[in-house]
């Protein structure tokens, strides 16, 4: 028995990291298939439907093991809701639009682009706009639940921030192994891009600026310039379209700018920005997975009872 409870606990008697983890991953995946299969039934189990099923079901997953086996509010999972984080989530919107604006203009400026409006009017225009937004938000908040959220920063607590920021986006770029037309630089740059979205995490303790890095960085990619968002074109969210010419090693060619020298150049400044930003840091006292607040009380009382 004490063999069996060294396996799961540690002496802490806190439930180990691997098995945190695995529970998410398994709590998440009961739920999605609890909800998907009633609205497969109804007819309403299509591919964006259970996007937004699998989102969800992640957000429900990282609230119940926050606040029940974590013992934390639900905001410690780097959602909680401060002066800068607002800040952090539009900063992340705006750097993500900039990245991609400078890639255009690159590819632009030597002629290895063409963008063509699509004539939309403009009420046509705002919707798609809209959809589009709630879209990539959704795609966003699933990938970074999954990928800098509770099952990362688990982890961190288990192998510390730099091995744990290197393992998971190996993994973030494998998880598009199976995209169209997948390529070496492009498994390279996601992996990039996931340390960039881990870093920012971990600078700000929060998902708010990595979550709007990853809304800003999809939605200009498919709205604004129509280009690939990893090797799938979202033909209906486009506003403009493009021809992207060679060479494929600059541009990324048909799996789009991730796959591309300019993306790698554009996502290593926008990293060395996050890191060297002096004013973008966590708020002071803020509640994350691995803080200690909830252990103060009983060390007051010690240094009280010591005077």
């Amino acid at each position: 028995m004490s063999a069996l409870r060294a396996l799961l606990f540690t002496r802490f008697d806190e439930l180990r990291a691997v098995w945190k983890i695995l529970l998410f991953l398994a709590v998440t995946g009961l739920l999605a298939v609890l909800a998907f299969l009633p609205l497969k039934a109804l007819g309403l189990g299509g591919e964006f439907a259970g996007r937004v099923v699998v989102a969800l079901a992640a957000l429900v997953a990282s609230y119940l093991l926050t606040r029940f086996v974590n013992r934390k509010p639900f905001g410690a999972i780097g959602f909680q809701l401060h002066q800068a984080a607002f800040r952090d989530l539009g900063l992340g919107v705006l750097l993500g639009l900039l990245m991609m604006a400078g890639i255009f203009l690159a590819m632009y400026s030597g002629g290895m682009v063409e963008l063509y409006w699509r004539g939309l009017p403009a009420g046509a225009a705002v919707g798609l706009i809209l959809e589009a937004l709630f879209a990539f938000g959704v795609a966003a908040l699933f990938e970074e639940l999954l990928f800098r959220g509770y099952p990362f920063q688990t982890l961190i607590q288990g192998i510390t921030f730099l091995p744990a920021a290197v393992l998971v986006s190996v993994l973030f770029a494998l998880a598009h192994w199976w995209n169209p037309g997948i390529t070496a630089p492009a498994l390279i740059n996601i992996c990039l891009a996931g340390l960039l979205f881990s870093f920012a995490y971990f600078v700000t303790r929060g998902l708010w600026l990595p979550f709007g890095l990853h809304l800003g960085w999809n939605f200009a990619q498919t709205v604004f310039f129509g280009f690939p968002t990893s090797g799938i074109h979202f033909e209906r969210y486009e506003l403009f379209r493009s021809v992207v010419g060679e060479p494929a090693w600059l541009t990324g060619g048909a799996f789009g700018p991730e796959a591309g020298l300019f993306a790698t150049v554009a996502l290593s400044a926008c990293l060395w920005f996050v890191l060297k930003a002096p004013w973008l840091r966590a708020p002071a006292g803020i509640t994350t997975l691995d803080s200690v607040e909830d252990l103060m009380p009983a060390v007051e009382a010690g240094e009280e009872g010591k005077g």
